[in-house]
């Protein structure tokens, strides 16, 4: 696996906006995807896309490719491996930490920042597909974070200013040790339609 991302907030408003790919922030995570893809896999154009019931896209044509992409404000990220992963990034900002009451538990809120938790638990939403965003546990033993999903590991990343970063995949499954940074500039060159 690998995680990618990228800057939004670098680009000039509207570099993003792409035909039928979203808003700004999710074309962003596409023309990362499509980056990624001419980096690691040699391809010049996205794969027929489809969606899983829970609205996660995936290529049916290709098994041999997994990914997840996510979007905040000012940040896109996408993992990409061979096996089923998940991840997600979301902008740390001071007005919604009060949720984190009402959707933490005491231990949680002892071995984690909210928007850590949340994070944990969208990326393992988007690796099995199921489970409560507002209630899945998760805890930290030993210095490792426990997801509650059956086989499913999870991993936080610092790596984004300004942002709380996560990726889930099943064991066996190495994580990278950071997530990699492409210049907004890059992803210009990566015109997803």
């Amino acid at each position: 696996m690998r995680i990618y991302y990228t800057l939004t907030g670098a680009a000039p408003r509207g570099a993003w906006l792409l035909p039928g790919r979203g808003g700004e922030g999710s074309a962003a995570a596409w023309s990362l995807l499509l980056w990624a893809l001419r980096r690691e896999r040699g391809l010049d154009a996205l794969p027929e896309t489809a969606l899983l019931p829970g609205g996660k896209p995936y290529f049916p044509g290709r098994p041999d490719i997994c990914f997840s992409l996510s979007h905040t404000a000012g940040a896109a990220l996408c993992a990409l491996g061979g096996s089923p992963l998940g991840a997600d990034v979301q902008r740390v900002r001071e007005k919604d930490l009060a949720f984190a009451a009402r959707l933490m538990s005491p231990r949680e809120r002892g071995d984690f920042a909210f928007h850590e938790l949340w994070c944990l638990r969208e990326s393992v939403y988007k690796l099995c597909g199921e489970g409560s965003l507002r209630s899945m546990p998760f805890r930290r033993e030993g210095g490792r974070i426990i997801a509650p999903a059956p086989g499913a590991q999870a991993r936080l990343y610092a790596d984004i200013p300004g942002c709380a970063c996560a990726a889930a995949a099943y064991a066996g499954e190495a994580f990278p040790p950071r997530c990699e940074a492409v210049p907004a500039a890059e992803l210009q060159k990566c015109v997803v339609v």
